[in-house]
């Protein structure tokens, strides 16, 4: 008779547990799409400095700098303002075979940058949709404080989007992305680094991708926020 009433209770215990993390788990998510959209809105009163450094082989190619700003129709736009001088490309066949490389990789760099800016920052409505369809992985990083949500397939099949939270400050404190660039057989790692403005705005301070089978990484960080002419 007692073995069976501490199974009874063991089992609500095990429900009423299952109950609070799943409440526990709707809250961090309105926590989530609620600071993505804040952040969104919040950032078109801004105008920044983009900085792009890439690495090739771990040696520093080349630096490029962007002013980023929305401009009256809530599109981001970004203008150049200046970056390092590239290397002088050798002459003859030697000079034709790098200069060939050197675009194939400049095309590469491109796509590895759109890839980036096709997940920052990430739809909310995605989001939504895996936790519904039961997708979601949960690692616990500090019981019931900080969480790390994993979002399987999200922009296309076989990636995976991870979302670091800290629910007890509603932050977000990082994001990483697996995914692929020109080959589905060679995987892409890139990670944000979430910092926050003064009035509480939360921005992707630092974004590394890593595209190990072209020895290729490249670093974009954004600084210099100021409030932007005219808002």
């Amino acid at each position: 008779m007692k073995t069976r009433i501490l199974s009874v209770a063991i089992i609500m215990f095990a429900m009423v547990s299952g109950l609070f993390a799943q409440a526990d788990m709707k809250e961090t998510m309105a926590m989530i799409k609620k600071n993505l959209a804040d952040s969104k809105e919040k950032l078109k009163k801004f105008e920044w400095i983009e900085t792009t450094t890439t690495f090739v082989n771990g040696e520093k190619k080349s630096v490029k700098q962007n002013q980023c700003y929305y401009s009256l129709d809530g599109k981001l736009t970004k203008v150049e303002t200046g970056g390092s001088v590239q290397g002088k490309t050798p002459g003859g066949l030697r000079g034709k075979i790098a200069a060939g490389k050197k675009e194939d990789m400049a095309d590469y760099i491109k796509a590895a940058i759109a890839k980036v800016h096709a997940y920052l920052p990430p739809d909310a409505g995605k989001i939504q949709q895996t936790f519904e369809a039961g997708k979601m992985a949960i690692q616990i990083l500090e019981p019931g404080k900080k969480f790390k949500l994993s979002f399987p397939d999200f922009n296309e099949k076989g990636d995976l989007l991870s979302i670091s939270v800290d629910k007890a400050n509603q932050k977000i404190l990082a994001m990483s992305v697996t995914t692929t660039v020109d080959d589905p057989a060679k995987k892409v790692v890139f990670d944000v680094v979430y910092s926050i403005l003064p009035d509480g705005t939360q921005y992707a301070s630092s974004t590394t991708l890593d595209a190990q089978a072209k020895n290729l990484k490249l670093v974009i960080e954004n600084s210099g926020f100021k409030m932007a002419a005219g808002k």
